[in-house]
């Protein structure tokens, strides 16, 4: 058998496509959500050692959030689940209980935010969700235009 060397962009690429491609056909959303959260892994350190900062640093310079970057990231990652569906710690019970959607959305929506900032030329996968964003999710909920100005609605205005 022969080796072939590849790029961690180029893993980190191919598996945020494929999360997107499983999400858009209707496939399984843990998996979605599994494959983001690793290519989201290796996007973020790649951001980290070019410099540049990481969608958990803009987080953390726009909300103000007095965490550091390692706590408000795996608070993120809890929110999505991404790491409960990757382990299990001893005394858990074996269940999770979750949104599947909206947990994939957000975290293929991470490590989109994570491959844009790195990549020079996005792929057509990018578009591909950014359209299936703008199709089927509230724009008063979702700032699905990537405006930087949007504030989504309030209840009950």
């Amino acid at each position: 058998m022969t080796t072939k060397k590849y790029s961690r962009l180029e893993l980190a690429s191919n598996q945020l496509e494929a999360a997107i491609g499983l999400f858009v056909s209707g496939g399984d959303r843990f998996s979605v959500i599994t494959l983001a959260g690793a290519a989201d892994v290796i996007l973020s350190r790649l951001i980290l050692n070019k410099g540049k900062e990481n969608f958990t640093d803009a987080i953390l310079k726009t909300e103000k959030v007095q965490k550091t970057r390692e706590e408000l990231g795996r608070e993120v990652n809890d929110m999505f689940f991404i790491n409960q569906l990757k382990h299990m710690d001893p005394g858990d019970d074996g269940y999770i209980d979750l949104e599947p959607e909206d947990c994939a959305i957000g975290a293929i929506l991470k490590a989109l935010a994570n491959y844009v900032t790195l990549v020079e030329q996005r792929k057509s996968f990018v578009d591909v969700f950014l359209v299936w964003v703008r199709l089927n999710l509230d724009p008063n909920i979702y700032n699905v235009n990537c405006d930087p100005n949007w504030a989504p609605l309030r209840q009950g205005k």
